[in-house]
């Protein structure tokens, strides 16, 4: 019987002993943005407005006194609330739009920017859960884009109010309120319950620049996003890692090669 040549149990060993490792997949959390050394979020807009009522930003149940009423749903512990988003045991982060045309800010929209470093990021993808609920206006609306490496922007999201239709909110004490004039997102209304949309960020780049823009006249007409992540495939070169079973079917092979010289 020939022998086990040693080149050949080189080559099984090298098979054995490395194998490539998966690409790993980046999350960056937008509305926990000191996360993270690659994000640097920016808005002008935060703590801007003189009224309680009227905000545009990054809000929390629990953690901050400031949240304007009409974003909360307290059906449950006041039975006259009958407008609101987040429930009393969302105590999730959420991005929280209402009022924004006041006194402070009359005519602009309000505008919050997230850069986001991607280099050696491919496969960009934007999730966010949306919800809205109101009797929207057609000067109502918000608008979601990028730019990458300060190339021009491009639309991710934007909405429009159907102003042919109403829509049934339900709030947490199971009440159901009817408005007309929902807002809706590619074509699909949205309600006081979060949905989750994505989207596809074909270009690759270095830097990502996320902006949200929006305008809302009225106390009674609310918008909030949660759970905003972008994320990506790392492009980081990979080394080889030893398999599981390596060094027994390395200590095998040589037992076998022994046995035939011998």
């Amino acid at each position: 019987m020939q022998p086990f040549h040693l080149k050949t149990i080189a080559i099984i060993c090298s098979y054995l002993l490395t194998g490539n490792s998966h690409a790993s997949l980046i999350n960056y959390e937008l509305l926990t943005p000191h996360s993270s050394t690659h994000i640097n979020y920016t808005n002008p807009f935060k703590n801007a407005f003189s009224s309680i009522n009227d905000g545009f930003q990054i809000y929390q149940r629990d953690v901050g006194l400031n949240i304007p009423n009409a974003l909360l749903d307290n059906s449950e512990i006041a039975t006259s609330d009958r407008l609101g988003i987040v429930s009393s045991t969302n105590t999730q982060a959420f991005f929280g739009i209402v009022d924004t045309v006041n006194l402070n800010n009359p005519i602009d929209d309000t505008l919050a920017k997230w850069k986001i470093n991607i280099k050696n990021l491919s496969a960009l993808t934007f999730f966010i859960d949306m919800a809205a609920m109101g009797d929207f206006e057609s000067s109502d609306q918000f608008l979601w884009r990028y730019s990458i490496d300060n190339n021009p922007y491009s639309t991710i999201f934007q909405s429009i109010s159907n102003e042919d239709t109403q829509q049934n909110y339900r709030l947490e004490d199971n009440s159901l309120i009817a408005l007309n004039d929902p807002m809706t997102v590619n074509s699909r209304l949205l309600s006081n319950e979060f949905k989750a949309f994505s989207s596809s960020i074909l270009d690759t780049g270095s830097l990502l620049t996320l902006e949200l823009k929006a305008k809302v006249n009225g106390g009674s007409e609310v918008i909030a996003f949660q759970n905003i992540v972008i994320q990506g495939v790392s492009n980081t070169v990979t080394v080889g890692e030893p398999k599981s079973y390596a060094i027994l079917s390395l200590a095998l092979l040589f037992f076998i090669k022994r046995k035939i010289i011998s």
